[in-house]
């Protein structure tokens, strides 16, 4: 090969790589805007016009749980609940540890009354991660929506081994009791809670 054409293959390259990252960063531009966009429709209850804009994001970005999150949002508010379990599933295939995917998931599989199968994809969540106080707190506020608030208290706690000053947690824990009736318990996690994160509920 003469050297002109070694210099124009490598330019040749050099610029195919240079679009390749330009074009990659324009979809990832495209996606956050289609994604913004979808998410004030949803704000204002145009669900249609929600669903187009994250479809567009997934397509511009298909590797973002959070765009395929919201996009099976749209779809259950549709009615498509099928469609928006399919998705839910894919978030968090895409991320294992995609928080909202999960409890979107988990909640959606409860108000089918698929109280079991919610409570068996959390606790498999869990047991992939326990180094993760995610899932702990996910299981947690299941069992406490289904009733078994002793269930709920015991994976708090352990949520709470793993990272002492998780506000979630502490906030969640302070629920339990005060549903218990353990006050002086459930002001003393509150004020663990707004110890940690003081701008939150």
């Amino acid at each position: 090969m003469s050297m002109v054409s070694r210099s124009r293959l490598t330019r040749s390259r050099r610029f195919a790589c240079v679009a390749l990252v330009v074009f990659a960063g324009c979809n990832a531009m495209n996606g956050t805007m289609n994604n913004e966009v979808g998410k004030n429709y949803y704000k204002a209850g145009n669900y249609t016009m929600a669903k187009d804009e994250f479809q567009r994001a997934v397509i511009n970005d298909p590797d973002n749980a959070d765009y395929i999150h919201n996009l099976a949002a749209a779809h259950k508010k549709q009615g498509q609940v099928g469609e928006a379990e399919r998705l839910y599933r894919h978030a968090i295939t895409v991320n294992p540890e995609h928080q909202p995917s999960y409890h979107s998931l988990a909640l959606l599989l409860n108000e089918q009354g698929r109280q079991g199968e919610s409570l068996s994809m959390l606790q498999a969540w869990k047991e992939t991660q326990p180094y993760n106080t995610e899932p702990y707190i996910e299981l947690a506020w299941m069992n406490r929506e289904q009733g078994n608030l002793a269930a709920s208290e015991q994976l708090l706690t352990q949520a709470l081994r793993i990272r002492p000053n998780d506000p979630i947690a502490s906030a969640q824990l302070g629920q339990v009791y005060e549903d218990t009736g353990q006050k002086d318990r459930a002001l003393a996690m509150y004020q663990r809670s707004r110890f940690s994160q003081w701008n939150q509920p």
